[in-house]
């Protein structure tokens, strides 16, 4: 027999004011001037200040691709060559790469004067391009693609002839099905060198390509009959040509620190960026008529609900406030030595420590770290960046692994670039030097600081 029961529990739920805090401690600076716009815009009884930094409530509260990467060589495809028959409009538009370079692929293909099915063939090939501007999938996919999207089968050999045109376009390069015709089309794009230099980059990459991935420079000089100091000059030639074509254009990622970190009369002092900036505060205007006896009721209720909401959100930024400094000024005491030493030893810290030197939890400190930068006197760095495990040295002292990891890139940078340092010598090299790591710890931090093995790291030097 079913039966109703009361109970009482206890649960802990977060207000609406609470999950807005935890909000805005996650964004970055940048994001959180947009947030203030966007609210300056809903709510019409926040207004910008002339004071600066002033946010009040009112009166109520206060190698090529990582010099050819490892992934650079999953490539095994042959480049098919020979050109597309091309109408006299289509190949004059395409001669014509200066003002291509100002359109995108899609616009470009509309300009070319293609037929209607080779139209759509090309809008196929495009849009299963992938975001570093190759194409993965097969012909007989694109084929089926558009037998089930459109009334007609073109061929395999129609749908290559339209890729060769596409093959054309700017950026150089895009469309290719791997990176050795990647490099193919663009060495085919006229005056980046020599005809006969040309030539031989060709059969480097589409004969030799294993060779030349792993840089046997005496035996590829011997293939293709030439001197060390003539196979440099056409690995300087491939250098120069873009392995991900379909990321050339896009705009480099730009830091905006959050926070600011400098010594002052030999003091080191910590504050928020952006403190410059107009603040935001609660209308006065709006708080009379709020508490003026003319306002009618309906009105009231409105601006009660729009004073409260703003109430709500400055509160929350200036929490958001407080906490980031919390959070920085406890880093910069913990990590006292480094700043002070412009780039010293860093020391090994975990957020929990950071939690329990100022008593709060560890997903608060989480959120401050995540995705927030500072500015020093010896660069940019991401917080996160100041959190590390330790490791002991030969001596019995506890350091951060990071100091491992630029002990590793200062060999690597002084290494004998005819005969670079594996990862077995490189552990060898630390321990003499007082810093205990295994070989497969070298490769590991080598790894993580986007450095290629040894291999592909050799250079002829003439």
């Amino acid at each position: 027999m079913l039966r109703n029961t009361q109970g009482q529990i206890l649960q802990q739920r977060l207000t609406p004011q609470a999950i807005q805090a935890q909000l805005l401690l996650v964004i970055p600076t940048l994001a959180l001037e947009n947030e203030i716009k966007k609210q300056l815009e809903e709510n019409p009884v926040l207004e910008e200040s002339a004071d600066s930094a002033d946010i009040k409530s009112g009166e109520s509260e206060t190698e090529i691709r990582d010099e050819y990467s490892n992934d650079s060589w999953n490539s095994n495809g042959q480049y098919r060559g020979g050109n597309s028959a091309l109408s006299d409009d289509t190949a004059d538009y395409l001669i014509n790469k200066q003002n291509r370079a100002k359109e995108s692929p899609l616009e470009q293909v509309y300009n070319l004067g293609l037929e209607n099915k080779q139209l759509v063939i090309a809008e196929e090939i495009l849009g299963s391009i992938e975001d570093d501007g190759y194409l993965r999938i097969g012909l007989d996919e694109i084929i089926e693609d558009i037998k089930h999207r459109y009334d007609f089968e073109p061929t395999e050999e129609e749908v290559e002839s339209v890729l060769k045109i596409v093959q054309k376009l700017e950026p150089a390069g895009i469309a290719a099905r791997n990176l050795q015709e990647c490099l193919s089309i663009q060495l085919s794009e006229p005056g980046l060198a020599d005809a006969k230099d040309i030539e031989l980059c060709l059969k480097l990459i589409n004969e030799y390509f294993e060779d030349f991935k792993l840089k046997h420079f005496e035996k590829l000089a011997r293939s293709l009959n030439v001197t060390l100091e003539k196979l440099n000059e056409l690995f300087e030639i491939i250098q120069r040509l873009n392995p991900a074509p379909g990321k050339q254009d896009m705009p480099a990622d730009y830091i905006y620190p959050d926070f600011i970190v400098s010594k002052v009369d030999g003091k080191i002092t910590v504050e928020l960026n952006g403190e410059s900036h107009a603040g935001i505060r609660i209308s006065r205007k709006y708080l009379d008529m709020l508490k003026s006896p003319k306002t009618d009721k309906e009105t009231r209720e409105f601006l009660k609900n729009r004073v409260d909401s703003a109430k709500w959100f400055l509160n929350a930024i200036q929490s958001r406030r407080d906490t980031m400094l919390k959070v920085m000024n406890a880093i910069v005491k913990r990590q006292m030595e480094y700043f002070e030493s412009n780039r010293g030893n860093l020391k090994p810290m975990f957020e929990k420590d950071i939690a329990e030197d100022i008593s709060m939890d560890i997903s608060t400190v989480s959120r401050v770290v995540r995705g927030k930068y500072v500015q020093t006197e010896s660069g940019i760095f991401e917080l996160k960046y100041f959190f590390s495990s330790s490791m002991k040295t030969e001596s019995g002292e506890d350091v951060s692994n990071k100091v491992y990891k630029d002990k590793i890139r200062e060999l690597i940078e002084s290494e004998d670039k005819a005969k670079p340092l594996n990862d077995d010598k490189i552990a060898e090299l630390m321990i003499t030097m007082g810093y205990n790591i295994a070989r497969r710890t070298v490769a590991k931090y080598r790894e993580s600081m986007r450095i290629p093995k040894a291999t592909l790291r050799r250079k002829i030097l003439l």
